[in-house]
This record gives C-alpha cells, structure tokens and sequence, in this order.
C-alpha cells in the first residue's frame, strides 16, 4: 500500500481538504444554534484533523521508505516535516477534546475554528513542499500575516469610516451607526473573522448584534444608549488598529511611505499632484494616520497636501 502511494494523489486529497475547511469557516455561526453548531462543529474539526493526520502518516512512512536513512535528501525532509506536523496536529486535536468541557459553546465554537485554521495552513504547507519536491505547481495558497493585518487595518479604517471620528449629535446618530451593521457583517462573513484574537470576535459578534438591534429600533433609537453603542464601536476600531503596532506592517509601511516620499518629493519630482499609480499604493497604508487617511478619503492628490505627513511618518517610523 505504502509503495503504491501517488504523491499527485495526496496534493489532490490536501486540496479537497483546505477546501472542505473554507466551506466550513464561512457557516455564520451567529445565525445558529450556538449550542447545537458547538455539538456538530467540533465533531467536524476532529475528524478533519484525522484525515490530515491519515494523509501526513501515509507521506511519512512513504517518504521514510524512500529515503533509505537519508535525512538531508528530499525524501528524508518530506519525512521529517510529515511527522512532526502530523505530531503537531494530534496535539491540536487532543487539545481542543481537552477544552470542552471548560468552555460554553461559543467558546467551543471559536477553538474548533482556530483548529480548522491549523488544519488548513497545515496543509497549504505540505502541498506545497511536494509540489516543491515534484518540480510541479503549487495548488494551494497560503494567506501571508502580512496580508492579514493589512486586511484587519482595512476593516477598521472603514468601520472608522462609517463612525466618524468625533462623537455625533443625536441627530446624526442614526446616519452613523447604521452604516456599521453592514460593515461588521462583512467582517463577520469572511475567513478573516476567526483570524482574529478571541478578544476581538467576541467584541464584533457583540457589536453586530447591538447595531442590528439598535439600527431596528428596539429601543426607540435612544440617544444614551446610541451614544454607548458609538463609543463602543470607536474603542473596537481602536483595538483593531493595534496592527499597527506589528513589525511587519510597520515595514510595509515605511518602504511605501519612503518610496511616495522621494518620488513626490526627491530631487527627481516633478510636484504638483500624487499620480493615480502612487496614491493607488498609499491606500495600503490607510489606518497608519488620520491626517493620512482624510486624504484618501476625499482623493487629494496635491502634493502640497500629502507634503506634511509623509515627511512625519518618514522621519517617525
């Protein structure tokens, strides 16, 4: 059997696999039966979890046969990185039965998520390293950290957006509250959700639910409780803007802010106006400033305009 085994077969089963776990990842949990998706939802991550660790077991002994006590070939390294992902992914699994009987439902909801998540970057892994070994492509992708802070900081700049950020008369409070529903639900709705600390999910789940019910009119669209349920939404913006603090965005930061800085500003400029391509880039950068920020919200492209902060965050960051 272990002879028989066909590498271009098990990239095949990893890729149903990560694409069993999207399917799963994108089921809006707040929309159910906490209780009962709890009861079907960590029965699913585990067996997940035991399928990875069939496929891993099956790559090791194969790969261990191959390589012949070889550990520095191709075959010795696929080995070593079946075992100790398969290992790592026993561990995960032993470690979510564990926790059961410690959490509520929500709780058990979001750990088998994040076990879902392992399962799936697992997986991008190992396809790759074949695909790598076989000089074949690569069918899976794995979404870099980078890739998701910049999509944390974007939904914070739009939930920041909507909000507005001084604190609104009663007036206006129906105008900037609503829109957040919407932009929350998106949040929700996307993989990029259960990418976000507990902390944080619980807080979005929460904020959705009083925005739904605010913006519906449960309690008369009450000035004191609008003006809480603003105020809240402005301090989870603030939470979520803590990717900024991250290492690597403050690099991605710097190089698109350094490079804007001296193609605007250098002793190449031409001056006068951001070009659509550069400003396209500074967009990445959204949620770095607030002085930055209006800027791209009203589409000033004047470098007088852009001259200021570009020179702040060069020199600060």
């Amino acid at each position: 059997m272990t002879a028989e085994l066909e590498p271009t077969e098990i990239q095949q089963e990893l890729v149903t696999l990560a694409n069993n776990v999207d399917l799963i990842r994108r089921f809006r949990y707040q929309d159910a039966d906490h209780a009962a998706m709890a009861k079907e939802l960590v029965p699913a991550a585990e067996a997940v979890g035991g399928e990875l660790s069939d496929i891993l077991t099956r790559l090791e002994h194969h790969y261990t046969n191959e390589a012949r006590g070889d550990a520095m070939s191709s075959a010795g390294m696929l080995a070593d990185m079946s075992m100790m992902s398969r290992a790592e992914v026993d561990a995960r699994v032993g470690g979510l039965r564990g926790e059961l009987a410690k959490t509520d439902a929500v709780g058990s909801i979001s750990r088998a998520m994040g076990l879902l998540g392992t399962l799936r970057r697992t997986a991008v892994v190992v396809e790759n390293s074949l695909a790598d070994a076989l000089e074949g492509r690569r069918r899976l992708r794995s979404q870099r950290e980078l890739d998701l802070l910049i999509e944390i900081r974007g939904s914070a700049v739009d939930l920041g957006l909507a909000l507005g950020a001084k604190e609104p008369p009663a007036s206006q409070l129906r105008k900037r509250l609503q829109p957040t529903e919407e932009t929350l639900d998106a949040l929700i709705s996307r993989d990029l959700y259960w990418e976000l600390p507990e902390a944080e999910r619980r807080a979005a789940s929460d904020l959705h639910t009083r925005v739904r019910l605010w913006s519906g009119g449960g309690d008369g669209y009450d000035s004191v409780s609008g003006r809480h349920l603003w105020g809240a939404l402005r301090a989870f913006v603030d939470d979520l803007l803590k990717v900024n603090e991250r290492n690597e965005l403050i690099e991605y930061d710097r190089s698109i802010i350094r490079m804007a800085h001296s193609t605007v500003f250098g002793s190449g400029a031409r001056g006068g106006e951001i070009s659509a391509p550069l400003f396209k880039q500074l967009k990445g950068i959204a949620g770095r400033d607030p002085a930055i920020d209006r800027l791209l919200a009203t589409e000033d492209r004047s470098a007088q305009a852009w001259g200021e902060p570009l020179q702040r965050l060069r020199e600060g960051l």
